[in-house]
């Protein structure tokens, strides 16, 4: 950015200008992001749950049908390259998160990769997700949702069933084929559809509830019945309680 560039931005688009560089890899950059909260409220009534969490900003997964791209240009980003390659993780603080869950009604859904997979490459180096869980875990009657197409998942299977104990806790797993070069094209970086099955399997092992979810089902690509049926046995034969699909 020129100089004095960073004068002229305002919030998100300011933190992400002065954030610092961590580190950078196969053409990835990682940034640290100063954290002004964690936890987002969303009033839409189209979404079952009242509060979001995305530890990251960026998705190095690089789905070519991802909604989010456009959360990058809240930074003066682009949705496209960008949103792939310049990967933000939020500064940790568990005294913050702690005192931001304080204020939410245990009534209401926390939903945790809505905009961002939180268990992207970028969790390896940073653990911000697991960070957010060991504090969840210190508390009593949350009802938690995670969404990722990351078979890092399961390496959180035991500190996700100690969880499970106190609070309602669910992982949906995405799947969009059982295809692994239509995956391919689908979600270039994204780990193949072999793998999160098995990621299904270790958490229901560890008696994580579990949900497999074909999104977005696209006319022509993976709409077949043949592709859903085999998705969706996949699913079951893995141990996920439930399989669905949407647009």
């Amino acid at each position: 950015m020129a100089e004095g560039g960073a004068d002229r931005l305002v919030g998100i688009a300011r933190l992400a200008a002065e954030s610092g560089r961590l580190e950078a890899k196969r053409e990835v950059e990682y940034f640290d992001l100063p954290a002004r909260r964690y936890l987002t409220r969303c009033d839409s009534p189209r979404v079952p749950f009242r509060w979001t969490v995305n530890p990251y900003r960026g998705c190095e997964f690089a789905c070519r049908y991802c909604y989010a791209r456009y959360t990058h240009e809240f930074m003066e980003l682009s949705g496209g390259p960008e949103f792939e390659r310049k990967i933000y993780a939020k500064q940790w603080s568990a005294e913050a998160f702690r005192r931001e869950l304080a204020r939410v009604p245990k009534s209401e859904s926390i939903a945790i990769g809505t905009a961002t997979d939180p268990y992207q490459p970028a969790e390896r180096r940073y653990g911000v997700t697991r960070k957010m869980l060991e504090v969840l875990a210190t508390g009593r009657g949350y009802r938690i949702w995670i969404t990722t197409k990351s078979d890092l998942v399961a390496r959180d299977a035991a500190l996700l069933a100690e969880i499970g104990r106190k609070n309602q806790v669910w992982v949906h797993l995405t799947v969009t084929t059982m295809e692994t070069a239509l995956a391919r094209l689908l979600e270039p970086m994204a780990p193949r559809p072999d793998l999160r099955m098995e990621a299904v399997r270790k958490l229901r092992g560890a008696g994580v509830a579990v949900s497999v979810i074909t999104a977005p089902v696209l006319p022509l690509i993976n709409d077949s019945e043949e592709s859903l049926e085999a998705v969706a046995a996949a699913a079951k034969g893995a141990g996920a309680l439930s399989w669905g699909g949407n647009e």
